[in-house]
């Protein structure tokens, strides 16, 4: 269990960094045709601006979308790293009732 979850954990931060990997992609992309969007703007093309701005909404929404999805990632490794802690405190606690039960026994043999 311990090995699974540890590939899982891995396989989750893959996936956060190729999220992240592609949000910044598509910032980079926003930010060329931002400039790009300039250039036109000052040569009076309406039309090619008018489907560029479209394009800009969609990579701005893409963006939030990966946003969204990096947070979902996150909140699943932090489910499975607090049921890892679970199962390891109640590990624990069996090893301490043991003990106590041990402890109880002799305290009792008079």
């Amino acid at each position: 269990p311990e090995e699974q979850m540890r590939e899982y954990k891995r396989s989750i931060d893959k996936t956060i960094r190729e999220l992240e990997r592609e949000r910044t992609k598509m910032q980079n992309q926003e930010k060329k045709l931002v400039a790009e969007m300039r250039k036109m703007a000052k040569s009076n093309q309406t039309e090619s601006l008018r489907i560029m701005a479209k394009d800009l909404v969609r990579t701005r929404a893409s963006c939030t979308q990966f946003y969204k999805m990096k947070a979902q990632m996150q909140a699943v490794s932090l489910r499975l790293q607090t049921l890892n802690s679970t199962a390891a405190m109640a590990k624990a606690m069996q090893g301490v009732t043991k003990s106590m039960k041990m402890m109880n026994a002799k305290m009792n043999i008079p």
